[in-house]
């Protein structure tokens, strides 16, 4: 085995090791809906910073906040590898334990003390709750709130939509667009997971996004959300970073996906920078 290989197989498990956690799914909320009004603005008095840009720091240390969506097959890991391999920079991705939501994760004792104790330079921000049906709406308070304690740190705040269940061809629009207001209300990169992986089926429908329970990611799908994120934290095209032969995608794929990345993000600019 070539020591490129042993470098990259050993990189994907020690990402593994840290992205171990809980599988409750973002889209089966833990509580009924609060409300049927918009979404409320959230706290007044929490001011409006710009966006720190961290894409030329090295090392890079990213820190995700989510449910089991963000942990899929390994997508910690397999970020760090791909921000590896694209800069050249020393980069750490962990994966934090604490509540599944993000509202909930302001009082769990786990998620701020972490935040506020290492050199993060971007925090990855999903499970925000939403409604399935589209009929109700959530408080986004939580979401604008780690958006503006992660700015004040001077850390990169990158919204991370879901991407869509199998056969639902409005939904990853909604949940973008969902991000794209509470952005709008407390600036923040937004990944555009959803349109990414709404462009890719209907382009390939055959490609398997989507693991056997129509919810999660299989390895083809995130795969594609680890490209986008990786643009978005980098500033670098996806669509030219190299084939990695010890991923457990074809090849074939991973250029699909990667020039399926890059495209979304011209449509899509995530960041106001």
């Amino acid at each position: 085995m070539s020591a490129l290989r042993c470098r990259v197989l050993s990189i994907l498990l020690s990402g593994f090791l840290i992205a171990c956690g809980g599988q409750q799914s973002a889209t089966e909320p833990a509580l009924p809906p609060v409300s049927n009004q918009p979404p409320d603005p959230g706290p007044d008095a929490t001011p409006n910073q710009a966006v720190p840009d961290n894409r030329q720091s090295n090392p890079m240390q990213i820190l995700l906040f989510g449910n089991s969506h963000s942990g899929s097959h390994n997508l910690p890991g397999t970020l760090q590898l791909l921000l590896q391999q694209g800069t050249g920079n020393t980069v750490g991705a962990l994966r934090a334990g604490g509540a599944a939501y993000l509202d909930e994760r302001l009082d769990d004792q786990v998620s701020r003390p972490l935040l506020e104790s290492g050199s993060w330079t971007h925090l990855i921000l999903q499970a925000q709750k939403y409604s399935t049906t589209g009929l109700y709406n959530y408080s986004t308070a939580g979401a604008k709130s780690w958006i503006a304690l992660a700015k004040a740190k001077g850390i990169t705040p990158v919204l991370f939509p879901e991407h869509p269940r199998a056969g639902n061809n409005e939904e990853g629009m909604r949940i973008f667009q969902l991000h794209q207001q509470i952005a709008a209300e407390q600036a923040a990169c937004v990944a555009p997971v959803g349109p990414v992986w709404d462009q890719v089926l209907q382009q390939w429908p055959d490609l398997p996004l989507h693991s056997e329970d129509g919810n999660h990611a299989a390895p083809a799908g995130a795969l594609l959300t680890a490209y986008v994120l990786y643009q978005v934290i980098s500033g670098k095209q996806a669509e030219v970073l190299p084939d990695l032969p010890a991923l457990e995608v074809p090849i074939a794929t991973q250029r699909i996906l990667r020039q399926a990345a890059s495209a979304g993000i011209r449509q899509f600019p995530p960041c106001p920078f």
